[in-house]
């Protein structure tokens, strides 16, 4: 409940600015964790061209999740990083943009604005499945070196799979988010294991709502003291074998306290990504 605590305080800043009511769903999210690397090291200049930071706010901007570019004129994210932001009526925040071909999200790069927005039908807050959406758009983007497009993995990843998370945001639970983006080895857990870690988690920590589903979510972890924390959901996780992304930054408990983060797993939503992402060749 902190993380959900934290989040609504940061919507209550953005309407502040603003004076713009957000849709009454932000109401019910439950259990939302937004997760941030911990014990990350700052990215080089040609780590992770694909990654965008999502902010909103005009005299103050706010950083809230990540994402990635997968069309010149589109944003692969979290689902629960579009709803927040959805008015009643069905439009997007107006203050809610993007960053992209930067390492550092408060500073250079380019401002994108959104057009529109797809949250997969099945998205549920409660339980924090189906965690996936996208964000088109208002003009398609000009690839470089700094701005590029990550290709998506839809084979079956098991457990150990050498990844790449990077993210923006907070290096622990109640530290400071850094500027500049982060990056983490991380290995991907077999399912059965995550499944097990995490029911040891949710035990401890009370959550009786939590639990994996393998088909559609894949774990990693790294070690105690290293994953993600507030703040970066919606980031990619890259195969290093491949290089293509395999999933995307969903929830976790707490910061980095030694059980598995969980994402998306883009293998699991191959028909809907596909469904999207014609619609924008």
């Amino acid at each position: 409940m902190l993380f959900k605590f934290i989040f609504g305080l940061l919507l209550v800043l953005i309407n502040y600015v603003k004076g713009v009511p957000l849709n009454q769903q932000t109401d019910s999210i439950q259990g939302l964790v937004t997760p941030h690397i911990v014990g990350g090291i700052n990215a080089d200049e040609e780590t992770a061209p694909y990654a965008a930071a999502l902010v909103a706010g005009e005299d103050i901007t706010i950083l809230f999740c990540g994402g990635s570019i997968v069309r010149p004129n589109l944003i692969l994210t979290a689902a629960h990083c579009i709803t927040v932001f959805v008015l009643k009526n069905g439009g997007l925040h107006e203050t809610f943009h993007g960053i992209v071909g930067s390492k550092r999200w408060n500073r250079g790069g380019t401002e994108v604005q959104f057009k529109d927005h797809h949250i997969h039908p099945h998205w549920d807050s409660s339980i924090n499945k189906n965690d996936i959406g996208f964000l088109s758009l208002t003009e398609p983007l000009t690839l470089g070196r700094n701005i590029k497009v990550v290709a998506l993995d839809f084979y079956w990843v098991d457990g150990d799979e050498p990844s790449l998370v990077t993210g923006w945001g907070r290096i622990s639970n109640w530290g400071m988010s850094p500027f500049h983006l982060q990056t983490l080895d991380v290995s991907t857990v077999t399912p059965r294991q995550c499944v097990d870690q995490v029911k040891v988690a949710a035990n401890l920590w009370g959550w009786t709502s939590s639990h994996v589903d393998p088909s559609i979510e894949i774990c990693t972890f790294h070690s105690l003291g290293k994953g993600l924390c507030h703040g970066d959901s919606g980031s990619p996780l890259i195969s290093k074998k491949s290089g293509k992304q395999i999933g995307i930054a969903s929830w976790a408990f707490t910061c980095a306290q030694g059980y598995p983060d969980m994402y998306a797993r883009i293998s699991g939503f191959k028909t809907y990504i596909r469904e999207i992402m014609s619609m924008y060749e």
